[in-house]
C-alpha cells in the first residue's frame, strides 16, 4: 500500500530543494524522519499559521510554468496537511476536486469594451484539469509524474482545452491580450473607469455567459 504522506512530503522536499527553499527542504526530512520511526506527524503540522510560515511559500513566477507549479505545490500542501491532520485520503482528494466555471477579465463601464489576459485562460485551465489530474495519478501511483511541468503543457488536454477557451472569447468579442499588466485605462475609450469583470464558462465549455456578481455597465 503507498504511504500517500510520505510520498507527499518527498515531493513537497524535491519542489522546494529546486526553488531554494532548503529551510523547508530540510523541515520535510524531518518529517519524513519523523513518520519513519514513530509515525509522528506533529513536526510537520507545526509548519503552517502565522506569517512566515509554510503557508507563505511561493513556487513558481509569473508565468505559465510558474502558474502550474504554484498550483501542484498547493496540491502537495493540501495533501500533506491533510494526511498529517489525520483525514481520510478520500476527503482529502474530493476537497482537492474542486472547480469552478468562473474566469476573470477587464470591462470598461462606460463603453463595454472587454479584455482578458492570457495567464488568466491558462489559470482557468489549469484549475479546471490539474486537480482530476492529480488524482488519476495518485490512483495509478504515479504522483511524481504531476512535477514535468513541460509534459503537462504540452499536452493535448491542456492545448485543446486553452484553444476551446480562447475560441469562446473571441467569438463573444472579448480581447485576449498577451501582456499579465494591470488594466487603468480603457484601451478603447481611454476611460479610467475600468473594472474586474467576471464570466461563467457552462454547458461543457461552449458557452460563455457574465456573471451575476459584475458591476453595472453603461453598453453602447
Amino acid at each position: 500500500m503507498t504511504d500517500y504522506y510520505k510520498l507527499s512530503l518527498e515531493l513537497l522536499r524535491t519542489i522546494l530543494l529546486e526553488n531554494q527553499y532548503d529551510f523547508w527542504a530540510n523541515w520535510m526530512t524531518e518529517d519524513i524522519e519523523n513518520w519513519e520511526k514513530n509515525q509522528n506527524t506533529e513536526h510537520h503540522l507545526r509548519a503552517y499559521g502565522g506569517m512566515g510560515s509554510f503557508n507563505d511559500v511561493v513556487i513558481g513566477n509569473q508565468d505559465s510554468e510558474g502558474l502550474w507549479q504554484g498550483r501542484i505545490f498547493g496540491i502537495l500542501q493540501s495533501l500533506a496537511y491533510g494526511l498529517a491532520s489525520g483525514d481520510a485520503l478520500e476527503d482529502i482528494l474530493s476537497r482537492i476536486n474542486s472547480t469552478s466555471t468562473q474566469i476573470s477579465g477587464w470591462r470598461c463601464q462606460d463603453c463595454g469594451a472587454a479584455r482578458i489576459n492570457a495567464i488568466d485562460i491558462e489559470r482557468f485551465v489549469c484549475a479546471n484539469i490539474l486537480p482530476q489530474l492529480f488524482i488519476n495519478h495518485l490512483k495509478d501511483n504515479k504522483l511524481a509524474k504531476v512535477l514535468d511541468t513541460n509534459k503537462l503543457l504540452s499536452s493535448k488536454e491542456v492545448s485543446n482545452k486553452k484553444a476551446t477557451i480562447e475560441q469562446l472569447f473571441r467569438r463573444a468579442s472579448i480581447e485576449i491580450a498577451s501582456d499579465n499588466n494591470w488594466l487603468w485605462t480603457c484601451p478603447k475609450c481611454g476611460s479610467s473607469k475600468v473594472c474586474s469583470y467576471r464570466w461563467e464558462i457552462i454547458n461543457n465549455e461552449t458557452t460563455i455567459i457574465e456573471s451575476d456578481d459584475n458591476l453595472e455597465i453603461n453598453k453602447p
